[in-house]
Order: C-alpha cells, then structure tokens, then sequence
C-alpha cells in the first residue's frame, strides 16, 4: 500500500464512543449522502453560533456542494453521529483542511462544530483527538485556527489548549449584515497540543472553531 492509500485508509470507520453523559457516538467520514443529515445539523446549530461559521450553511447549495465535491486529500470531514430512531443524527462536524503541494503541506487547519445538546460531555475532546490522529497520519506539524475577533469563547478555549496568537488579518471578514470584522490566525505546534490535551482534565465547550 503506498502513502497515499495509507491516507486513505478508513478501514477503522466507524469508530464507537461512549461520551462522560452515557451516549453512545460513532465517528466515521462524510459521505456524499450525508447532505440532507448534514443541513439539518447546521439548522440545529443556534443562529448566535452560526455567525461565527466562514460559510453561510443556511443555504442548501453550500451543504451540497460540500458533499459533492469530497476530496479527503484537500479537507477530511470527520463526523460525529448517534442512532435516532434507527436512523443517523449527525451531532458533530470536525474538518482538516491542508494543502496538497507547496511550502505548507505541514500545515493544517482545524474546524469543529458541536451540536448545542452535546456540549461539554467529552464529544469536543474526542473530536479534536481524531483530528489530531489524522494529522499526524499525514506528517502535520503545525495546526491553524482562524478566528473572528468577536469570537471570544473561542480565544479562551484556545489558548487553554496552548495556542498562540500568530497574526491579526484587518477587517477580513464580513458578517451577514456586513460589519467587517478582524480575523485572530492561532497557531500550536501538534506536539505541544498532544502534551496539553493530556494535561487538561477538563472537557472545554468545544462548540465553534470555524
């Protein structure tokens, strides 16, 4: 099997978790199918998260075009579910985006959305570690967030987690009413985020990191 297969190998999906509350949730890839599951996730999302999100995910084209276009070499949408009935419910959504070629394929960037009713009962926590997983699968080193300066739940989880402050972009986003807004760019080093991770016996509201 070569490196890339390697990469690709999702033969340990889906992955079976039980979380501090007693639920039971199983990690695994987004799929093309997810779509419908996937819109109904981000609606659940209460609309004061939302404007934190990059994307407008009320809109259905986004959703699609999201899982239309996979390509687990670009960005890896890991996603958290539960049984509803006998059916899916997608509670959470993690991604790792990270350049194919160029100066920055040791780079990655993180993003993770918690569903309102599954905050703070070790869901954050084990999505990050997945994401974690994959990265250094892949020879990351070094892991981005970007941040909305209004954004301060956020800020304050990071930096628990040992992320520093690399750059300040001015004015580099728009919200739906179009107030621009500064982006914070935070970093870690992914060796020093698994130390800490370790060392924090606390499960962090781990809810928007867009």
């Amino acid at each position: 099997m070569n490196h890339s297969n390697e990469l690709m190998d999702f033969s340990g999906y889906p992955k079976r978790f039980d979380l501090n509350d007693g639920t039971e949730v199983w990690l695994r890839p987004m799929r093309p199918d997810d779509r419908d599951r996937l819109f109904s996730f981000f609606n659940s999302i209460p609309q004061k998260d939302r404007r934190f999100l990059k994307h407008d995910v009320s809109q259905r084209e986004v959703i699609t075009n999201w899982c239309k276009e996979i390509d687990y070499d670009l960005v890896l949408p890991i996603l958290a579910v539960v049984d509803k009935d006998g059916h899916e419910k997608i509670v959470a959504d993690g991604t790792l985006h990270q350049e194919r070629h160029g100066w920055s394929t040791h780079v990655a960037k993180v993003r993770l959305v918690i569903t309102k009713e599954m905050r703070k009962i070790g869901l954050g926590h084990i999505m990050l570690r997945e994401l974690y997983d994959r990265a250094v699968m892949r020879g990351i080193q070094k892991i981005q967030v970007e941040v909305r300066e209004d954004n301060l739940g956020t800020q304050t989880m990071l930096k628990q987690l040992g992320y520093k402050k690399e750059a300040i972009l001015k004015k580099h986003a728009m919200d739906r009413s179009g107030k621009l807004h500064d982006v914070i760019i935070f970093y870690n080093d992914l060796t020093e985020l698994w130390q800490k991770m370790e060392d924090l016996n606390i499960d962090l509201d781990f809810f928007v990191m867009p």
